[in-house]
């Protein structure tokens, strides 16, 4: 795995037109998980981009 395939909460928010605080949300709910978690008190998480891009909202379809 790559550096470049790690997502931060932030950046996995815009993929998911969602607030970083509701990544975190989600990471709770067991909705995301995290590959990683940055040292420190408040490190980030790192998500593997696929597991972002598989809850990425559908595109609706025009009748």
């Amino acid at each position: 795995m790559t550096e470049l395939e790690l997502l931060t909460s932030g950046e996995a928010g815009v993929l998911l037109t969602k607030s970083a605080r509701t990544v975190q949300r989600m990471v709770d709910a067991g909705t995301l998980k995290p590959v990683r978690r940055l040292p420190g008190v408040n490190g980030a998480f790192l998500f593997k981009r696929s597991d972002v891009e598989a809850l990425m909202p559908k595109p609706k379809v025009a009748r």
